[in-house]
């Protein structure tokens, strides 16, 4: 099963983030932004295993379903 860390909505609601191994590892406000930044971060972890997703301005609850 994949994990995906608790993701601090103060610090990145509104931006995009990428996640990979457990933990966010970039963020941006735009996804090119974000992937260059990724791509830094973990130079040698394939594109397939970061996963990039859009934080909301508010709390809100993502279900996860297999």
């Amino acid at each position: 099963m994949r994990r995906f860390p608790v993701v601090d909505v103060k610090k990145y609601g509104g931006r995009q983030i990428a996640v990979a191994g457990g933990k966010v590892i970039a963020s941006g406000r735009t996804l090119e932004e974000v992937v260059k930044r990724a791509r830094k971060e973990a130079p040698s972890r394939p594109l397939d295993e970061i996963h990039i997703f859009s934080v909301p301005k508010t709390l809100a609850v993502i279900y996860y379903a297999r």
